[in-house]
């Protein structure tokens, strides 16, 4: 009997997912590589600081190291982050070179120009991609096997470009993509629903900005389909029409959301340094856990041709993109279209390594 049932898991999975890159077997083998575990953080703004913070909260690296080109605020940072040091344990220095970022098991890409108030993430690439070029082949020269972890917007071109110029296999170059904007929908509709944001299970995925869009079959609350707690509720007519219309209402709000922030304060950081702390914790520690990031389309059975990076829900583990969820067969397809439309909206702008 148990046999049958490990056949059986053992096909689902192979149905499931696509294998990306070999995970590490043994339990014990993710606890050697977990410590010493030194993580570089590039850009000592307000989005790699919040970065680091949420880093060193989670005591999950002997060693952060923080890179910037503006010397006296990076030494600035660091020295307030390392007067904390009786509350943390993780060593904290600021990098005289990149020399300093040498043998770093992640490295999070943070740098970059502010967005202006109402600038689209797109509009961003060509004032940010100048930076990249000073900024990936120096990590990778004294890091060849790290996992390049992208924040700077936009996201998922920037990614891209990343990937290009760090010569790494894909699997390795990843984004932080839409996992911000999947906890702000899960969030939201948390509220409207007066319960904890942890019972709502949703992914926001595609291009981390406009083109965005909910994967609406998966939204679950307490492990119930959303779609069927609204057919049950109401007449089949209206049902799906009430469904469609909170769900949209949410994602607008999702997509406004950090215009509205950047409105209001001039920037957003600690919920994307919540987000980076929760991937780079999957990361470090094997966790395998599904999360919509960015990474390569083409890893997506029926996208093999799609040469951009977007938003997915991967499999992280110690070696980056283990495996992608075959989500295709699952969507509706309306859900396909907006998949289809957030590529081409994001193969429209043009990336280069050069």
């Amino acid at each position: 009997m148990t046999s049958g049932i490990d056949e059986a898991a053992a096909e689902l999975q192979g149905s499931l997912f696509g294998e990306v890159s070999p995970a590490i077997d043994s339990p014990g083998a993710a606890l050697a590589r977990s410590y010493p575990v030194r993580i570089t953080v590039v850009g000592a703004g307000d989005v790699g600081v919040a970065c680091a913070y949420n880093i060193l909260t989670r005591d999950i690296c002997s060693e952060l190291v923080l890179v910037d080109v503006l010397k006296d605020k990076l030494k600035g940072q660091v020295m307030d982050l390392q007067h904390g040091g009786a509350f943390y344990s993780t060593r904290i220095r600021a990098a005289e070179s990149y020399e300093d970022t040498a043998h770093s098991a992640v490295c999070i890409i943070t740098a970059g120009v502010r967005q202006r108030p109402g600038e689209s993430r797109l509009e961003l690439m060509d004032r940010n991609a100048a930076l990249f070029k000073g900024i990936i082949p120096p990590l990778v020269q004294y890091s060849p096997n790290t996992i390049l972890l992208v924040v700077s917007n936009p996201v998922d071109l920037l990614t891209h470009l990343a990937w290009q110029m760090s010569g790494l296999p894909r699997e390795r170059v990843i984004g932080s993509g839409t996992y911000l904007d999947s906890s702000r929908f899960r969030t939201l509709l948390a509220q409207r629903l007066g319960i904890d944001t942890a019972s709502v299970q949703a992914m926001v995925l595609g291009e981390h900005g406009d083109s965005s869009f909910v994967y609406r079959s998966g939204i679950t609350v307490g492990g119930v389909p959303l779609r069927t707690c609204f057919e049950r509720m109401t007449d089949a007519a209206s049902a799906s029409t009430a469904f469609y219309d909170l769900v949209k209402g949410v994602h607008q709000q999702v997509v406004a959301a950090a215009y509205e922030v950047i409105k209001l304060k001039g920037y957003t950081n600690w919920a994307i340094g919540s987000a980076v702390g929760s991937i780079v914790t999957t990361i470090v520690h094997d966790r395998r856990k599904v999360l919509p990031i960015t990474t390569h389309a083409g890893s997506l059975r029926g996208l093999e041709s799609a040469d951009v990076f977007l938003s997915l829900p991967c499999v992280l583990g110690r070696n980056g993109v283990v495996e992608v969820l075959q989500i295709l067969p699952f969507m509706e397809s309306d859900e396909k279209e907006d998949l289809q439309s957030s590529i081409e909206a994001l193969q429209s702008t043009p990336k280069k390594a050069s």
